[in-house]
């Protein structure tokens, strides 16, 4: 993996929770930077974006429902937790979180990881637009109960209307340039 001077961003979340449609919404470009797919795992490299000459941003391979082998899935874990660990510059990381489901023990692991590993997360929920306004905030409440989250979280996030994304921009800035996260 290339060695960067730059502050990282991480960006974790289960297959298919819409890793790839939240990093093409945060960027603004109308050309896509990540390869959207309804198959979940198509994200098969840690793969890393350039943000300017600010920081960069990582996203993992999905955990959990990804439809390939165990043995990839394997792979991918130790890499992801070899990253995770060992990574110089990495200041936090972004959990995405599926609106529509109920907290899963898969994602509160993930949080102690880095609970564990003393890197700063920001959990964001996405696919909110696929929620009636009455669903939003029970299923906020929902998700903030189950994975024990501070009040102030998830971010309800939408790629296809941009809710959440200028508070999800500000976390990254704030990471990037404060020098607050993990060092």
């Amino acid at each position: 993996m290339p060695r960067s001077t730059l502050p990282e961003i991480t960006l974790v979340g289960r297959s298919n929770v819409g890793k790839s449609s939240a990093l093409n919404c945060l960027s603004g470009r109308r050309k896509k930077v990540a390869q959207v797919s309804k198959t979940p795992g198509r994200t098969r490299l840690i793969n890393l974006f350039s943000v300017g000459k600010a920081c960069m941003i990582t996203d993992l391979p999905g955990y959990g429902f990804a439809k390939v082998s165990v043995e990839m899935q394997e792979e991918w874990r130790k890499n992801v937790e070899k990253y995770l660990r060992l990574r110089d510059n990495l200041r936090a990381a972004v959990v995405f979180i599926d609106s529509q489901r109920e907290p899963q023990q898969v994602d509160a692991q993930i949080l102690d990881f880095l609970m564990y590993n003393e890197i700063p997360a920001l959990v964001v929920a996405t696919k909110v637009d696929k929620l009636k306004s009455s669903q939003l905030q029970p299923c906020m409440a929902a998700l903030r109960k189950g994975l024990q989250l501070s009040p102030d979280q998830p971010i309800p996030f939408s790629s296809v209307t941009d809710t959440g994304r200028k508070e999800v921009w500000n976390y990254l800035e704030e990471m990037c340039t404060s020098g607050n996260g993990r060092t």
